[in-house]
């Protein structure tokens, strides 16, 4: 009986937990369009930003696509966090290499998630950047704490259930502690921007050379 009650237990609190997630996920704004894919001739390129259902959406067409790409460029404003997840999970999955250049693309907020996915993670362009915060600032890599309708204390235990296990997974040691200390002290939509130099450091990025 009592391993009955526990397991009943354990199966009410995997149910709240799922629908805590679908609600964290389906709450964060979707600003604009939502995703965009573009095919070039060597990469795919994603730009715009992650609404609900947008991570099976590149999933369909990568797995519909005639051509096999190993890279995918980003060029994204954020946008819902389980997309992040699930796309970067077939990027992993798939030997893909991600890539941003700073002298021409944003990837701040889920996009960073995005490009954790990466086997390779190619960040050009951004020794330039200052690490830290600055509203001057709109291209490279960028850093903050997810939030729901603006409530960054209300999606702590998504960012920690969710968010931070997959980027453990997806970064090395040293880089994932920098991103975790990065997200956690910064709950305001002001981005912390990381320089190119130190992103290779620290392993967030393997590469500065763009591929093209």
């Amino acid at each position: 009986m009592k391993l009955i009650q526990r397991s009943n237990s354990l199966l009410i609190i995997l149910c709240i937990n799922l629908i805590f997630i679908q609600f964290i996920n389906a709450k964060e704004a979707c600003k604009g369009p939502g995703l965009k894919i573009t095919p070039q001739d060597s990469y795919i390129y994603l730009s715009g930003n992650l609404c609900v259902g947008d991570g099976e959406k590149f999933v369909q067409y990568m797995s519909d696509s005639n051509q096999s790409y190993k890279i995918v460029r980003l060029n994204l404003t954020g946008g819902a966090g389980l997309e992040a997840v699930q796309i970067g999970h077939y990027i992993r999955n798939h030997n893909i290499t991600t890539w941003t250049d700073a002298k021409s693309d944003i990837c701040a907020s889920a996009c960073n998630r995005v490009f954790a996915g990466g086997l390779h993670r190619i960040y050009s362009h951004a020794n330039y950047i200052q690490t830290g915060k600055n509203p001057q600032q709109h291209m490279g890599l960028g850093y903050h704490h997810p939030n729901i309708n603006g409530d960054f204390q209300a999606a702590k235990g998504f960012y920690r259930q969710v968010i931070a296990p997959y980027l453990k997974e997806m970064l090395p040691p040293a880089a994932y502690d920098w991103v975790y200390q990065t997200d956690e002290s910064n709950l305001t939509r002001n981005i912390i921007w990381l320089n190119g130099r130190e992103a290779l450091k620290l392993g967030i990025a393997t590469s500065s050379k763009a591929p093209f």
